[in-house]
């Protein structure tokens, strides 16, 4: 259901992309999770975590700052997609 994205081209792509998760966090489909501090992927920081309740998978949201463009990934657990 979800792909990876590395960079949003503008600010407004990234707030439409977060309404989107949102929406599908009040639908039920995805929730919000506790990200885990120590968690630093790419060595990028921070960000939401939510968690695909269909499939279990778990993705984070990073908004840009600039030059970062933000991102959405999923989580590596224990080093393991």
């Amino acid at each position: 259901m979800w792909e990876e994205i590395h960079g949003f081209q503008s600010f407004s792509e990234y707030e439409k992309f977060s309404h989107f998760v949102e929406s599908k966090v009040q639908s039920g489909i995805v929730k919000e999770i506790e990200p885990l501090p120590e968690y630093h992927k790419g060595y990028v920081y921070g960000g939401r975590w939510f968690e695909d309740l269909q499939s279990g998978r778990k993705w984070r949201l990073v908004p840009p700052d600039f030059p970062f463009r933000g991102l959405w990934e999923q989580v590596e657990e224990l080093g393991i997609l």
